[in-house]
């Protein structure tokens, strides 16, 4: 009651304050997110259980105070928070560093700097620049039966064959 005589001494109409105070009782919330849990993902359903355990890190996670906050407040209602993936539920500086290391795995694929994976030899020369100095690596592209596929590439020129 004491509460209720505070929120009418603001002004805040009683409409309002059944809305305010619902969004701000941890408890009902609480209750709101495990009862959207039941309805999406069951009552013990193993595949679904990551998902389970994703909602319930991500909302301890004590980097992750924005999302706890946003729940509470109820910016993010409980059936929404049940179908967000991990990416979206991360941290602002989680979602940061989830984007430099997919960059920095997209860089490492494009410009191949994979180098030091490579043997280097003579063993091949170049067609363009008639080095001999080359980069190469194995992959068994066909089936077993077969040789490997062995991928060229000039230290010199950067040409690149497969023998």
């Amino acid at each position: 009651m004491a509460a209720l005589s505070i929120e009418k001494d603001f002004g805040v109409p009683k409409r309002k304050r059944l809305i305010i105070k619902s969004a701000f009782d941890p408890v009902e919330v609480a209750a709101s997110v495990e009862s959207a849990m039941y309805e999406r993902i069951g009552w013990s359903n193993p595949i679904k259980k990551a998902k389970y355990q994703s909602v319930l890190f991500n909302l301890k996670d004590p980097k992750n105070s924005d999302l706890r906050r946003k729940v509470v407040l109820g910016e993010i209602n409980a059936q929404t928070l049940v179908t967000m993936s991990a990416e979206e539920m991360a941290s602002e500086k989680r979602k940061r560093e989830n984007i430099q290391i997919k960059l920095k795995t997209l860089k490492r694929c494009v410009h191949d700097a994979d180098e030091e994976d490579k043997a280097t030899t003579d063993m091949f020369q170049c067609s363009r620049c008639r080095e001999r100095k080359c980069t190469y690596y194995q992959l068994q592209t066909r089936s077993a039966d077969e040789p490997m596929t062995t991928y060229v590439t000039c230290v010199k020129c950067s040409k690149r064959w497969k023998v």
